[in-house]
């Protein structure tokens, strides 16, 4: 005899632990993937927040910067530039001729002359660049002594440019006329001093 199985089940008995399995698992991915776009968003409000209030930062500091470029400009505008060029070009040309020392060019003069050429007229003319142009007059008892003055001044390294203006015979001699370029020392530095 055959054993009986007997089914009281109104319907046929299906196994859903997997089906079960399977959302509980998809459920909590999804609640992961949730809760981390929930974090990010914030993390992005937040960074966001802060880049937000450094670029308004810099633009803050660039129309300031903006501002202080528009008031200097304007401020240079009213300025007269020509009137305090000629000022400061005039008041350099004094300290200039402030500190020119007729000693040092007069002994300057003297190891160039020639023994037979005497100094007779010194007009130094000024400028603010610092080389101080000189007109000089000479009397020589040669014909050679306005060429030895040149080439002596030529051989200074405080003069430059020794030119003839002209030559005279005269009785007993001759008297020439030189242009040059002096530059003593201490002069070159209160020249740079002056144009720093």
């Amino acid at each position: 005899m055959n054993p009986i199985h007997l089914n009281l089940a109104s319907r046929p008995y299906r196994d859903y632990r997997p089906v079960y399995a399977v959302v509980v698992a998809m459920s909590l991915i999804a609640a992961f993937l949730m809760l981390n776009n929930i974090e990010t968003y914030y993390r992005y409000i937040n960074e966001t927040q802060t880049t937000r209030t450094k670029i308004a930062n810099v633009e803050a500091q660039a129309r300031q910067e903006r501002q202080s470029e528009e008031a200097a400009k304007n401020l240079l505008s009213r300025l007269d530039l020509e009137r305090l060029d000629q000022q400061t070009k005039f008041v350099n040309a004094r300290l200039i001729q402030r500190a020119f020392s007729w000693s040092t060019l007069l002994d300057e003069l003297e190891s160039v002359l020639a023994d037979d050429v005497r100094l007779t007229a010194v007009t130094p003319r000024f400028s603010e660049e610092g080389p101080i142009d000189l007109v000089l007059a000479f009397q020589s008892k040669s014909s050679n002594g306005m060429i030895t003055t040149i080439n002596r001044m030529h051989a200074d390294p405080e003069f430059s440019n020794p030119f003839p203006s002209n030559e005279t015979q005269i009785e007993g001699g001759y008297t020439f006329n030189l242009t040059a370029r002096y530059l003593p020392p201490n002069l070159a530095l209160t020249a740079s001093e002056v144009r720093r």
